[in-house]
């Protein structure tokens, strides 16, 4: 009985590993936008604590530093925001490269199944084919007694 040998195994293999490369691309882009959100998120809980804690300060050296320190804040937030516009736009283009080694990757599997399935049927076949042979032959030889 024969090997089962996908001719295009090898072909399979290197896009399995685009596959994984790709997946190892997005979550690193997908990292980076979870930092700039975190970093955001820091942003809006410092402004929020130093308005609560210093919001209501008589003293204009104060509400002077808590004017320069929010808009500090607001520029930092303008930086980050433009730096997740970026972000997102990168990790939405590795997802469509995913999606792309995803496709590859499954017409190749299916084919590969395809011929596994034609495969196992025609060794039945073979199979059958030798069980009827040695049953005529047998069948041969008691008659001919």
């Amino acid at each position: 009985m024969k090997k089962f040998v996908f001719k295009l195994q090898k072909l399979l293999e290197v896009r399995q590993y685009e596959q994984r490369q790709a997946e190892a691309e997005l979550g690193k882009a997908n990292a980076e936008v979870s930092r700039i959100q975190g970093e955001l998120d820091i942003i809006a809980k410092n402004r929020v604590s130093s308005i609560k804690n210093n919001g209501s300060a008589q003293d204009l050296y104060i509400q002077s530093q808590l004017s320069n320190y929010l808009y500090m804040l607001d520029q930092k937030k303008e930086v980050l925001l433009e730096d997740l516009v970026q972000a997102q736009m990168i990790s939405d283009q590795k997802r469509e490269v995913v999606r792309e080694c995803l496709k590859n990757t499954k017409s190749l599997e299916k084919l590969r199944e395809k011929q596994l399935s034609e495969w196992k049927k025609e060794m039945i076949r073979e199979e059958e084919n030798i069980v009827d042979d040695v049953v005529s032959a047998k069948g041969n030889n008691i008659g001919s007694r």
